[in-house]
C-alpha cells in the first residue's frame, strides 16, 4: 500500500468520525477528530496555497500563508464547514487558501503605493488571462518590491515569534525553513504526535498575533 493511499484512507476515516460526532452534537469528539484532520491536511494545504498564488508570493510569504491557512483550518473551519464529503472539505480548503494568499499579499503591500490592478483582480482568471502586475513591467522594480514584501513578512515574524512559547516557536522556525515532521522529530527529540501538536498550536498563536500586528 502506498503512503498516499494510506493517508487518504486515514483522511476519510477521520472525516467520517468527525461527521458522526457533529450529527450527535458531541463537541469534544468533533474537536478530537478535527485535530486529526488538521494533521492529515498539512501537506495538502501547502499544495493548495501554491496552486492559489501560482508564484505571486515569495518563499517567506508562501510559508506564512500556509501557516495562516492551517491555523484558520483548525480554528474556524471546524464550525463553518457544513459539508459531508472529502471533496467538499478539499474545496473548502482551496477557497480558504485563496483568501489567505490574497490577505498575505495585501498585508505585505499595505504600506506602499501600488499602481496597477487591485490585489483581488486576476486570482480567478486563467494564467494567460491574468493582468500582469505593475512591478513586473520592470525587472529592477519588481525585485525591489519583492524584497520589501519579504522584509515585511520577516518583520512580522521577528515581532511575533518571540511572543510564542519556546517549544512551539522552535517547531515553527524549523517549519519555515522547510523541515518535515520527521526532521523536526530528529532535531528536537520529540515524538511525531508532539511535533504535530506543537506545530498546530504554534500556528494558532501566530495567526492570533498577526491579527494584532495588522490592527
Amino acid at each position: 500500500m502506498s503512503d498516499s493511499r494510506s493517508v487518504g484512507r486515514h483522511d476519510d476515516e477521520h472525516l467520517r468520525r468527525f461527521l458522526g460526532a457533529r450529527t450527535r452534537g458531541d463537541a469534544v469528539e468533533m474537536r478530537r477528530w478535527w485535530d486529526e484532520l488538521v494533521i492529515d491536511f498539512f501537506d495538502r494545504m501547502d499544495g493548495f496555497v501554491a496552486a492559489a498564488h501560482k508564484g505571486r508570493l515569495d518563499d517567506e510569504e508562501h510559508e506564512l500563508a500556509v501557516a495562516m491557512s492551517m491555523a484558520r483550518f483548525s480554528k474556524n473551519l471546524i464550525t463553518t464547514f457544513d459539508g459531508i464529503s472529502m471533496g467538499q472539505l478539499v474545496n473548502a480548503c482551496k477557497t480558504l487558501a485563496r483568501g489567505i494568499c490574497i490577505d498575505v499579499q495585501r498585508s505585505a503591500v499595505r504600506r506602499h503605493e501600488h499602481e496597477g490592478p487591485s490585489l483581488d483582480s486576476g486570482w480567478d482568471a486563467d494564467a494567460e488571462d491574468r493582468p500582469t502586475p505593475a512591478w513586473e513591467a520592470d525587472e529592477a522594480a519588481r525585485r525591489f518590491e519583492r524584497d520589501e514584501r519579504s522584509a515585511e513578512v520577516l518583520d512580522l515574524l521577528d515581532w511575533a515569534l518571540p511572543q510564542i512559547s519556546d517549544d512551539r516557536r522552535r517547531v515553527l522556525e524549523l517549519t519555515f525553513h522547510g523541515a518535515t515532521i520527521p526532521e523536526i522529530v530528529d532535531e528536537l527529540r520529540v515524538t511525531s504526535a508532539n511535533a504535530y501538536q506543537l506545530r498546530s498550536r504554534g500556528l494558532k498563536d501566530l495567526t492570533t498575533l498577526k491579527e494584532r500586528y495588522d490592527a
